[in-house]
């Protein structure tokens, strides 16, 4: 039974986060501005040096603890019973030191967004006193890493988009072009295909640069012969996308064939071995070993997937050392690559969800070889 909510509505997600709350032994979840906060009240903005943040009280009380000139937004956008705002004549930890006597939060267990910037935890830190902290990953990433029906649609959607914005970009690559110039190709089609913004810096490297797996794109030319890494997503209605494809320009060489196959029978074994009950680490075991046994190990530097959905990289990750065990819902990447330092890279990531019995592979668009 998947443990998730199934509408997707803030509102809603409450109940299940006061349950988790509640086996948990917390008495508030503190979070500030952050995909957590827009994912559980429906608000979020840029952190700033002024605090703001949301507290869930173990009684379901909602109270947002903001500026002044955020308490009209805030007012409008979340799901909130309660909101304190001050002004910059006060110092704010005095609100949190009145609301810990309120609630009784002193020497309790808080859980506190785990990005938060030290200036907003130093002040929670002192009013709320002898505290025990937790991440608050610990509780809402629980809720995000299972997707419901509404965000797996969504997901549908956002890596159409990308296989679309690929189809439309890769004819396009000349010999000459700059792998600067590829990459605003891509993201003007991302844009022209109604895609909000880039899920992340896109990556485009060439010949040597494909090597580095997070290289992302600069003025190096591109030249006949070139390996051309293209890693890059978008965001949808809030929920991004991330495909990678490899090309190359001219005819590949019976190295880079040999390297390429090895890539894509390496993703297909660890989408196959996706399915409920099986560790995570099991699938990333389908994509190395096989790597390892044809002589590659070692330039197989990184993990074979993360989980992605309102942001590029989160829960579920897919390493050898993650425990975590697959369930229905889950959303993650399945990217294995070869780098050969000095000569090129290979990667290939498609999207998958976990279904009852399997795997749903997001993105279409094809693997077999390309060459321009």
């Amino acid at each position: 039974m998947n443990n998730y909510d199934e509408t997707g509505n803030p509102a809603s997600r409450i109940c299940r986060l006061l349950k988790l709350m509640k086996e948990k032994g917390v008495k508030a979840l503190i979070l500030s501005p952050s995909m957590n906060m827009l994912y559980s009240t429906g608000f979020n903005t840029f952190p700033g040096e002024r605090l703001l943040v949301s507290v869930f009280d173990e009684s379901g009380e909602l109270i947002f603890i903001v500026p002044k000139l955020y308490e009209n937004e805030v007012r409008e956008k979340a799901s909130c019973e309660r909101i304190i705002s001050w002004d910059d004549s006060q110092d704010p930890k005095d609100i949190l030191a009145a609301l810990c006597n309120e609630k009784g939060y002193a020497g309790s267990t808080v859980a506190i967004e785990d990005t938060m910037w030290f200036n907003a935890f130093e002040k929670i830190h002192q009013a709320f006193e002898q505290a025990r902290y937790i991440k608050a990953s610990e509780i809402i990433g629980e809720m995000r890493k299972h997707k419901t029906p509404d965000e797996a649609e969504k997901m549908r959607r956002s890596s159409r988009l990308a296989d679309m914005t690929l189809a439309e970009t890769i004819p396009k690559i000349r010999a000459g072009m700059k792998e600067s110039e590829i990459r605003d190709l891509l993201e003007a089609e991302m844009k022209h295909l109604g895609i909000a913004s880039p899920s992340f810096e896109s990556i485009v490297g060439s010949g040597p640069n494909s090597a580095m797996p997070h290289y992302t794109a600069g003025d190096r030319v591109v030249n006949t012969g070139d390996s051309i890494v293209i890693d890059f997503g978008g965001i949808y209605q809030g929920y991004c996308s991330d495909m990678t494809r490899t090309v190359i320009l001219g005819k590949a060489s019976e190295e880079y064939k040999e390297v390429y196959e090895t890539v894509k029978e390496a993703q297909k074994r660890a989408i196959e071995a996706v399915r409920p009950g099986v560790k995570a680490s099991e699938v990333d075991y389908a994509a190395r070993s096989y790597i390892a046994d044809k002589g590659y190990g070692d330039y197989f530097i990184h993990r074979t997937g993360h989980g992605i959905g309102m942001e590029v990289h989160e829960e579920p990750y897919i390493s050898d050392i993650s425990s975590t065990v697959l369930q229905p819902g889950m959303v993650f990447s399945i990217e294995p690559g070869i780098y050969l330092p000095g000569k090129f890279g290979v990667r290939i990531e498609d999207l998958v969800i976990v279904t009852e019995t399997g795997a749903e592979v997001l993105n279409k668009f094809t693997k077999e070889l390309i060459e321009l």
